[in-house]
């Protein structure tokens, strides 16, 4: 299996609309980096709404991760995923 042959769910444009809308009214998720820390008794600032974009690409992000994960787990032994994660490391756009 070639790297360029990583399975990805393609549903064609209506599951990728049904997918982006899932993402959308996803419940909103703040990394723990992102919080300001509470000290004392100062009354820190809400958390900032992440905006659709920032969601969406995120949502991606963890697509992504996913399929690469999944790629890899292919794999039959310790050489070929090696091999695997090179071919990976290499492409320009990963």
């Amino acid at each position: 299996m070639r790297a360029s042959d990583i399975p990805v769910d393609e549903e064609g444009a209506l599951g990728l609309c049904r997918l982006l809308l899932r993402a959308a009214s996803s419940p909103n998720t703040v990394d723990a980096a992102s919080t300001p820390s509470q000290a004392g008794n100062a009354v820190a600032p809400p958390p900032r709404r992440l905006t659709l974009f920032e969601r969406f690409d995120r949502w991606i992000a963890r697509m992504r991760q996913r399929d690469r994960e999944r790629y890899l787990a292919q794999s039959s032994d310790v050489f070929e995923l090696e091999s695997r994660i090179r071919e990976l490391e290499r492409r320009p756009y990963y």
